[in-house]
C-alpha cells in the first residue's frame, strides 16, 4: 500500500521548491481593507451587452467582449479590468505584486498576484454591476480585415457570466429567449472564423496535446482524470484576446521607444536539426530548412492523423524557444507576429499591468518611466517560469497519485526522451510519464548516442529511439517526487 497523501502536501512542496509567495505583508493587507471603487462614472459602453466568457470554476473574471456589425464592419470592443486604478505604482500593493510578477495555478489552489478583494471583487467584472476598465475598440471590414483600434477608460456593467460549455451550447442548439447578448455572440462567432482564416493563412502555431482536467470526490481525492475539452467559445475568447494584444502592441510601439513586448526566437539551429533527424527516422523526411519552418503551421496539420502525433507535436514544442518578456524587438515565431504585448490579464501577470499604466499615460498625457523596463521584464519572465514549474509539479504529483490506481497494469506509451540510464516513457491514457530504468529493459550491451537520442544494443540488436512506439507495466510510484517507475 502506498502512503496516504493530501492535495496540500503537493502544494507546500511546490510554494517552498520555489520560493513562491503565499502570505501578504501586512501593509498589503492594511492598504487593501481601505481600498473603494469610489464614484464610477458611466457612458455609452455601459449599455453594451458585455458578457465575460471563462471556465466554470473560475473566480476572477477581469475580461469581458462584445461585438456588432455597423456599416458592413465588425466592431469588436475588449473590456479589460482596470487595476491600475487600484494599484498605484510606488504603493504597497504595487511593490507586492512585482515581486509575484504573476499568479501562479494549481490544481485546487491559487497564489493570486493581487489581493482576492481585487480579483474577486473589485476588478472582477461580475454581471450588472459597474467596473472600471480599459477598452480596446477595434474595427474590422467585412473580411475580417483589422482596420483601426483606439483605447478608451471608461466603465461597463457585464449582462451576464457565462461559461464556455454554456457559449458551446448556446451556438449548438441556441440562445435564451430575448437574452440581451445574443446579437454579440452571433456576431462575435462570424468575426472569430474570418480571423481563423487569417490565423492559418500568418501561419501561428496550434499543438494538439492534451491538458487533464481533474475531478475531485468530496474528500479530496481524485474521482476522474479527462482532457479538457477546446470547444468553439475557448478559442473565440483566445483570439480575441489575441487582437487586443496586437493593438496594445502597436500602441505601444507607435508612442515609445522602449515598449513592452513579449517574444518568441526563432527556433535554435541545432536543436531543429536533432528534431529533424528524429523526424526522419520516424520515416518523416523534414528538414528543417527556413521554409519548413515557415510552413510548420501545416506540418503540424498534416500529422494531426498519425497514431503517434502526440509525441511528435511534443518533441516540436520541446525544440522550440521559450517565449518571454523584454524590449527587444524579436517578434513572435509561434504566434507570426512581428509586433506582441500582453494586455489583457493585469490582475494576474504584472507586464500586462504595466502595459495598462504605458496606455493610460498617452491617453492621459502623463509621465512614464520606461528606463528600467528591461530589468524589470527579466524579473517577470523569471517568475513566470517559476510559476509554470510549480504548477507543472503539482499536476504531475497529482497525475503519480492517480497512475496509483493501475500499479502493475500495462500500457502502450511512446519514448519521450532517451538518456544513457534509460528510456522516458509518455503514457498518453494516465496524461503522464515513467522511467524505464536500463536495469528494466530487455538484456543487451547498450551504447547511447546522445546526438540522436538512440539507446542501441550492441549484443543483441535492441535499438530504441525516441518517438518508438513501447508497452510498459506500471511500477513503484513516488507521488511526492512525481517519479514513476515502469517494467519492460
Amino acid at each position: 500500500m502506498y502512503p496516504k497523501l493530501n492535495l496540500d502536501n503537493f502544494h507546500h512542496k511546490a510554494i517552498s521548491d520555489f520560493a513562491l509567495r503565499g502570505e501578504w505583508p501586512e501593509d498589503v493587507l492594511i492598504q487593501t481593507k481601505t481600498l473603494e471603487d469610489g464614484k464610477i462614472l458611466e457612458d455609452g459602453n455601459s449599455d453594451l451587452a458585455f458578457v465575460t466568457i471563462d471556465g466554470a470554476d473560475a473566480k476572477d473574471f477581469d475580461d469581458a467582449i462584445f461585438c456588432e456589425r455597423r456599416n458592413k464592419n465588425f466592431i469588436l470592443k475588449v473590456a479589460i479590468a482596470d487595476v491600475s486604478f487600484f494599484v498605484k505604482p510606488g504603493s504597497p500593493l504595487d511593490t507586492e505584486a512585482q515581486k509575484r510578477a504573476t499568479s501562479v495555478y494549481m490544481p485546487k489552489k491559487v497564489l493570486p498576484m493581487i489581493p482576492k478583494k481585487l480579483s474577486n471583487d473589485l476588478c472582477s467584472l461580475v454581471p450588472y454591476q459597474p467596473r472600471r476598465v480599459l477598452v480596446a475598440e477595434i474595427v474590422f471590414d467585412a473580411d475580417g480585415e483589422l482596420l483601426n483600434c483606439n483605447f478608451v477608460r471608461t466603465s461597463i456593467r457585464s449582462v451576464a457570466r457565462l461559461t464556455y460549455d454554456e457559449v458551446n451550447d448556446f451556438f449548438t442548439n441556441g440562445f435564451p429567449v430575448k437574452a440581451k447578448f445574443v446579437d454579440s455572440l452571433t456576431q462575435s462567432k462570424i468575426l472569430f472564423q474570418k480571423l481563423l482564416e487569417k490565423r492559418a493563412t500568418r501561419g501561428a502555431l496550434d499543438f494538439t496535446l492534451p491538458e487533464p482536467y481533474f475531478t475531485f470526490e468530496q474528500n479530496g481525492e481524485i474521482k476522474k482524470v479527462r482532457s479538457r475539452n477546446r470547444g468553439t467559445s475557448h478559442r473565440i475568447i483566445e483570439e480575441f484576446m489575441l487582437i487586443a494584444n496586437i493593438c496594445a502592441a502597436d500602441f505601444l510601439k507607435n508612442h515609445y521607444q522602449k515598449s513592452i513586448r513579449r517574444i518568441h526566437d526563432y527556433p535554435d539551429a541545432q536543436k531543429i536539426e536533432r528534431l529533424s533527424n528524429i523526424l526522419k527516422r520516424r520515416g518523416i523526411n523534414w528538414e528543417g530548412s527556413p521554409e519548413d519552418l515557415e510552413n510548420l503551421s501545416i506540418f503540424l496539420k498534416n500529422i494531426s492523423k498519425r497514431p503517434d502525433a502526440q509525441i511528435l507535436n511534443t518533441l516540436i514544442l520541446q525544440s522550440m524557444q521559450r517565449a518571454e518578456y523584454s524590449t527587444k524587438k524579436i517578434g513572435h515565431f509561434g504566434l507570426m507576429y512581428k509586433n506582441y504585448t500582453h494586455f489583457t490579464s493585469p490582475i494576474r501577470r504584472y507586464p500586462d499591468l504595466l502595459v495598462h499604466r504605458m496606455i493610460i499615460s498617452i491617453l492621459e498625457k502623463t509621465e512614464f518611466d520606461s528606463d528600467l523596463l528591461e530589468d524589470l521584464l527579466v524579473h517577470c519572465s523569471e517568475r513566470e517560469r517559476s510559476a509554470e514549474f510549480a504548477s507543472r509539479q503539482v499536476l504531475q504529483n497529482l497525475l503519480c497519485e492517480h497512475a496509483k490506481k493501475f500499479s502493475g497494469h500495462r500500457f502502450n506509451g511512446f519514448i519521450s526522451g532517451v538518456q544513457e540510464y534509460g528510456l522516458f516513457v509518455e503514457i498518453p491514457k494516465l496524461f503522464t510519464s515513467g522511467m524505464l530504468h536500463i536495469s528494466e529493459m530487455p538484456t543487451d550491451n547498450y551504447k547511447y548516442d546522445s546526438w540522436s537520442k538512440t539507446l542501441k544494443g550492441n549484443r543483441r540488436g535492441n535499438n530504441f529511439n525516441v518517438g518508438d512506439q513501447i508497452e510498459v507495466e506500471i511500477g513503484n510510484i513516488n507521488a511526492f517526487e512525481g517519479k514513476i517507475s515502469l517494467h519492460y
